[in-house]
């Protein structure tokens, strides 16, 4: 493992003080437990259910070497800060905390079985119901990194070499490293839409008790009850396995003890000689001891995820195998084809401890039915992205655009699917909307110089509401297409609308949502921009997003009616009929006020719930004014402009987010909007970049999302038929914290020289 002292003390919450005073263990796994539920497609800080963690630890000497730096220089340290940030008793309670978890937490100590018997018993925990999901694992550092002194009759290697079940084996060596799972009971995944790489089929855990030579010493007997356990728990006989990832920690006698146990317990449910490939990761990557048995998982799940049975490392490098004629097992000296037979792919993973506890994990491969495809849904994937700081939200940007270039439009919809609902939501945010079928028309990446910085505290929201000089875009269609929170907003709307205007009429402004044809005759674009707008308000609402101020001008008052309550839908529907028929027959705008005045006393008119300017006044709309008709006949023979509206609310809002809705294709327009409000948002912006209006409002969504608005991702993914990938892992900072003391009273060590060494 490379680099175990640095660290990320913004993204964790940690002072420099409780850094340096917090053993690299903790601090490793509480990364390792953040990165295993992101593979997943989850974020650790928003998981809706139970989540136990079960890790397993040994002391590193950490806190030994503050202790022993601080007192021989005479200091003092605060031994129970330090039992807190070093002892292994409170690393899995630590990773609870910091995320909030609120299922069992416990820390195993059983040497090296230790986290072998942690999958184990976050395993039991599900399944009793004590949780949902656990996170089991295990980690193992040794920050003096001073190598051993061998000893004969020792356990370890007199050449440094961990060679397990071949013929030159002399003894183990121990590796640095950390190995975390993300567990979930099988039906919690599968409803998720994770990603699974396996299924564990049965555990057992046990002890030799004395049953062996000594109490350092392995049992044969224990260790062969133990596998046959596992194969009991699992429902399953021993022809089933495929691959055995055993100890196999390097040791003459251990190795030969192990074999003798497994042989007893693979013929007594019928293997025959040679039906299993026995191997140890240890050869590769060391005895971790603590890690030792949750790293064979991880091996063993790799191995099924890609259908091979990975090599020994010795027999490649050319040594010679011990002898294991006659017995169920094989090793190979080159990747073999793992093919899937009528009962599945199984391995099984041997996890032995000094002192005698044992775990048994056995593991199948993601049946297919478990394997969800994805269903092509939306043609425009918006993916929100962030990191904490510029430097990374542009790495982020990178990786996931190299993600998508190529990728199929269900690998597209994955992809925006993980982004939305599986990922924090940091300081430095950027938005991209791509189309799912890999054509670069409309694909727009953001740069460094537009990622924004949103407030700790979410800005207030105007709605801009234009009215018949805004035009009518040409979107109706494609949102009427895509979304069925817009698309049950227009239809309410048209269903008011069909006994209130003439026929033909009716059926021009219906032409514009079911056919995308729109005519410019004021009693047509009045009513179809109203529903426009009636129709992105409730597809934003389903969002979660609501206005906090509204502002109308034109037909966009009356819109602006419905949203803030004072009229009903199918009221507000009408009175835009009312309106554009009037104005439309009536070129005289003060008969078309008079008549509009007359038509609005036959609707019931309420209090404004949501503030909304007034466009007639270019001050708040009053309870009285709101109820009075002729209030609303005025608004149709004269109103402020609508930038000086929009003025005035800046000048008492000036961080609130403008969002401007319906509206957007007349340049004179939106120049008004920005000429007043310069970083306002518009929905509907019909440009070579932006082909259709669900591409333009998905924009929209992001900048408001960019800029500290609030959206609700789950409501988002009701629709989506996608699922969660593994994909673009948060780029943590890597500064290396060391104890004060071991630095300025040890000067033969440094950071540099206490950072891990990498394993090849």
């Amino acid at each position: 493992m490379e680099d175990y002292l640095g660290f990320d003390l913004e993204a964790f919450g940690f002072s420099r003080s409780e850094a340096e005073l917090t053993d690299p263990q903790h601090r490793v796994m509480l990364e390792a437990c953040y990165r295993a539920v992101e593979s997943s497609g989850c974020f650790i800080g928003s998981l809706p259910d139970r989540v136990g963690v079960f890790l397993g630890a040994r002391t590193s000497g950490y806190g030994a070497q503050i202790e022993y730096c601080s007192t021989s220089a005479g200091g003092d340290v605060d031994l129970s800060g330090l039992a807190v940030g070093t002892e292994p008793d409170y690393m899995s309670t630590r990773i609870s905390y910091a995320y909030g978890l609120t299922g069992p937490s416990v820390t195993v100590l059983t040497a090296c079985s230790s986290s072998g018997v942690a999958v184990h018993l976050a395993c039991q925990a599900i399944l009793a119901g004590e949780c949902d999901s656990a996170l089991a694992g295990g980690v193992a550092l040794d920050v003096r990194d001073a190598g051993y002194t061998f000893t004969e009759g020792g356990i370890y290697s007199p050449r440094g070499r961990c060679e397990p079940y071949m013929a030159s084996a002399d003894g183990t060596v121990d590796g640095n490293g950390v190995a975390a799972l993300f567990l979930r009971r099988l039906d919690v995944a599968l409803a998720a839409r994770n990603p699974i790489l396996g299924v564990i089929a049965g555990t057992a855990v046990n002890n030799d008790g004395r049953e062996r030579a000594g109490f350092t010493a392995p049992g044969v007997a224990g260790q062969t009850e133990l596998i046959e356990e596992a194969l009991d728990v699992a429902e399953l006989r021993s022809t089933s396995i495929g691959l055995l990832e055993g100890h196999g920690a390097g040791t003459g006698i251990g190795d030969a003890l192990e074999i003798d146990a497994a042989t007893r317990a693979f013929r007594s449910t019928g293997a025959g000689v040679g039906d299993c490939r026995l191997h140890s990761v240890k050869a590769n990557i060391g005895n971790l001891t603590a890690a030792a048995g949750a790293a064979s998982v991880i091996g063993c799940l790799l191995a099924l995820r890609h259908g091979r049975i990975p090599p020994n490392a010795p027999l490649v490098e050319g040594a010679s195998p011990t002898d294991l004629r006659g017995t169920p097992f094989t090793l190979a000296d080159t990747p073999i084809a793992w093919r899937r037979s009528d009962r599945g792919r199984y391995a099984a993973v041997s996890s032995f401890g000094l002192g005698g506890t044992n775990a048994q994990v056995i593991i199948g491969d993601a049946e297919p039915e478990m394997q969800l495809a994805s269903r092509k849904g939306r043609s425009w994937q918006l993916l929100p992205l962030s990191a904490d700081d510029p430097e990374r939200l542009t790495e982020a940007v990178d990786a996931v655009r190299a993600a998508v270039d190529g990728a199929s439009a269900e690998a597209r919809q994955d992809i925006g699917h993980t982004l939305r609902t599986g990922r924090p939501e940091l300081t430095t945010r950027a938005a991209a909307v791509i189309p799912v079928d890999d054509s670069p028309t409309g694909e727009r990446w953001p740069k460094p110089g537009q990622f924004r910085t949103p407030p700790e505290v979410p800005p207030a929201l105007v709605l801009a509401l234009p009215g018949e000089e805004a035009g009518v875009p040409e979107a109706a269609l494609a949102l009427y297409k895509a979304e069925p929170a817009f698309r049950s907003a227009v239809d309410d709307g048209l269903a008011a609308m069909e006994h209130t205007l003439a026929p033909e009429t009716f059926a021009a402004v219906r032409d514009a949502f079911l056919h995308g044809r729109c005519l410019t005759a004021t009693n047509v674009s009045q009513p179809v921009l109203h529903l426009l707008g009636v129709g992105q308000h409730a597809f934003l609402g389903a969002l979660g997003v609501e206005p906090d101020l509204l502002v109308g001008h034109g037909v966009g008052e009356l819109t602006a009616a419905q949203l803030s309550g004072v009229l009903s839908g199918e009221d507000a529907a009408r009175a835009v009929c009312w309106r554009s028929q009037a104005m439309s027959d009536l070129p005289e705008r003060a008969e078309a006020a008079a008549l509009f005045t007359r038509r609005m006393r036959e609707v019931r008119l309420n209090s404004p719930t949501t503030p909304t300017l007034s466009c007639v006044t270019g001050a708040w709309l009053t309870s009285e004014e709101a109820w009075d008709p002729g209030y609303w006949g005025a608004q149709l023979r004269e109103q402020v402009p609508f930038d000086e509206a929009l003025r005035a609310v800046v000048s008492q809002h000036p961080e609130a987010v403008y969002l401007q809705l319906a509206g957007g294709t007349d340049p004179r327009e939106t120049a008004r909007l920005r000429g007043v409000a310069e970083d306002a948002v518009l929905t509907l912006v019909s440009d070579e970049e932006a082909p259709d209006g669900w591409c333009s409002l998905l924009r929209a969504v992001g900048a408001l999302w960019e800029r500290g608005v609030r959206i609700d991702w789950q409501a988002y993914a009701e629709r989506d038929h996608a699922l969660r990938v593994d994909m673009a892992p948060r780029a943590f900072e890597r500064i290396p914290y060391v104890h004060p003391s071991l630095l300025e009273h040890c000067p033969g060590i440094d950071p540099a020289e206490l950072s891990g060494k990498q394993v090849d």
